[in-house]
């Protein structure tokens, strides 16, 4: 990646005895939470002890990132399910009626979570040592920091919506991988990791690597890794609570469970930039499960998606689709 090729022809300096410093002195360094020392006092085979520094922050990683996504998962999800599908939903689902498998989402949830756990935590012990990852905001400045996060979005939202659309037009990828994630058509938050670990860590990569590319604030990564999974969430209750139409909210994702041309639209993460311009966008005005909007809301963002309408025109070809109820 570019930051390991500047940083071999010494293009570009990288302390990297300093940035480790200030990794193990940030406040979400693993060891905080899961310190594998202890674990692995004396248990460690003679021959891997030359590498029992690497083991040791392996598996605090590991530990730290299993932790964070069982909770994270669990949590979020039972949460919104009692909210939006139990407790309010004469309010906000009054005439949602689906099939759910709830068992199978919950059993790929935390297939996914255990095994795209060890890649992610090799990647981020990569990425602090051959990244452009940086943690003090005085190192670039306040103007950079601005810069870094649109730079982030669009690396994100580009890389994210192509490989999510080469997981539903490759035949192959789509059987074997990603057809897990489609087979509940009428999503609940339980759908929302339950996809086979490699297809789940492919569409995440962008998300760990941007900072291969560019200099990222390592709490700007944090933040939007923490930020993805949450709104992974959100994205699969059927409710659009915020829908201004420049983002790929709840019904949108709606559609894109749907059997048949559902499918082939609305790939993008958070926005729908990359699907207006390439021809796979589909609005979410005919997804309607009964919930009345305050009327002032309603025409505040109506007003708001006529301008990116008018500035990010949809150019997908119209096609006919079953108007769901």
């Amino acid at each position: 990646m570019t930051s390991i090729v500047i940083s071999t022809l010494n293009i570009w300096s990288i302390n990297k005895e300093e940035r480790f410093s200030e990794y193990l002195e940030h406040k979400s360094h693993p060891a905080n939470f899961f310190n594998s020392k202890d674990l692995l006092k004396n248990r460690l085979p003679l021959i891997f002890e030359i590498y029992r520094g690497l083991i040791e922050e392996y598996i605090s990683t590991l530990g730290q990132v299993l932790i964070f996504g069982f909770l994270l998962y669990f949590t979020l999800t039972s949460l919104s399910f009692f909210y939006f599908f139990i407790w309010k939903k004469q309010k906000f689902l009054p005439k949602y009626q689906g099939t759910f498998y709830i068992i199978h989402d919950i059993k790929w949830s935390s297939i996914n979570i255990l095994i795209e756990s060890l890649l992610v935590s090799a990647l981020k012990m990569f990425q602090i040592r051959y990244s452009f990852v940086y943690f003090k905001v005085s190192d670039y400045g306040y103007m950079y920091l601005i810069l870094s996060i649109l730079l982030h979005v669009a690396f994100d939202e580009t890389f994210t919506y192509w490989i999510h659309r080469i997981f539903h037009t490759n035949r192959t990828l789509y059987r074997l991988l990603h057809k897990i994630h489609h087979k509940s058509v009428d999503v609940t938050p339980f759908s929302a990791f339950a996809f086979h670990p490699i297809d789940a860590f492919g569409q995440a990569f962008p998300t760990f690597t941007s900072c291969f590319f560019f200099p990222l604030h390592y709490d700007v990564m944090l933040f939007f890794s923490f930020i993805t999974s949450c709104w992974a969430i959100s994205i699969h209750d059927n409710v659009p609570a915020m829908p201004l139409k420049l983002f790929l909210y709840s019904t949108h994702h709606t559609i894109h469970h749907e059997e048949g041309m559902g499918k082939f639209r609305n790939y993008g993460k958070f926005t729908s930039v990359w699907d207006r311009l390439a021809g796979t966008y589909s609005d979410p005005d005919r997804i309607n499960y009964g919930w009345q909007r305050n009327q002032k809301v309603k025409n505040f963002f109506d007003h708001l998606n006529e301008i990116i309408d008018k500035y990010i025109p949809d150019r997908t070809p119209r096609y006919i689709s079953k108007k769901r109820n």
